[in-house]
């Protein structure tokens, strides 16, 4: 329909915007980084979603508080437009959370993005805070180095760095994180597929397949 290709076309032109006003310069202070928020969302057949939001405590290695929330897509999936399927779940779970954190972290890319505005751009750009994009799949760029991590180059530039644990992510600034951050952030949460993600996706397929509707 040409109202869905046009509001398609304007949510595009909106990453754009959104990415020539990213603030990546660090507000994180990685010496005291101490509570993560994780959040993760899962589907039953594209007509229930459930987005689970995990805090984690960096220093008790444990979960200190949980949220959810359950509705129906508010979007069909558009590849590179996850922004308007799970922001808005996203942001809910993350405002139901009510101790305070200093860093989030989402299932989906930062600026590693064709627009350079994936959907942890959009949360943390929504929410003001430190945010990371961590994806299983490279949407765009070029990887370098080996072993065990690299860096992604896009456009000439390091704008974010690979991973290998049991399988290979990638890992980008969504918002106030420098790219340099990364490794290290990586190293704390014990330099593998962040554990509270981990918890926060298993969480979402276990209450989405509990739910009866």
């Amino acid at each position: 329909m040409e109202s869905s290709r046009l509001l398609n076309k304007f949510l595009e032109k909106l990453q754009i915007a959104i990415s020539r006003n990213l603030n990546l310069s660090s507000y994180l202070d990685i010496s005291k980084l101490e509570k993560i928020l994780a959040v993760d969302s899962a589907y039953k057949n594209s007509e229930l979603m459930v987005t689970v939001g995990v805090l984690w405590s960096l220093k008790i290695k444990d979960i200190i508080e949980e949220s959810y929330v359950v509705s129906k897509p508010t979007y069909e999936y558009i590849p590179g437009l996850l922004f308007i399927r799970e922001a808005p779940s996203i942001i809910e779970v993350v405002e139901k959370i009510s101790g305070g954190w200093d860093l989030l972290i989402v299932d989906g890319h930062g600026v590693l993005h064709p627009r350079r505005a994936g959907l942890a751009v959009i949360a943390g750009f929504i929410l003001d805070k430190p945010t990371l994009g961590i994806a299983k799949k490279l949407l765009v760029g070029e990887e370098a180095g080996g072993g065990d991590m690299g860096p992604v180059y896009l456009d000439g530039k390091v704008l974010g760095f690979w991973f290998k644990d049991k399988r290979k992510f990638y890992v980008s600034p969504g918002y106030k994180i420098g790219v340099e951050e990364i490794p290290e952030i990586i190293k704390l949460m014990g330099g593998r597929y962040p554990e509270p993600l981990e918890i926060a996706d298993r969480l979402a397929r276990k209450k989405v397949n509990e739910i009866n509707y």
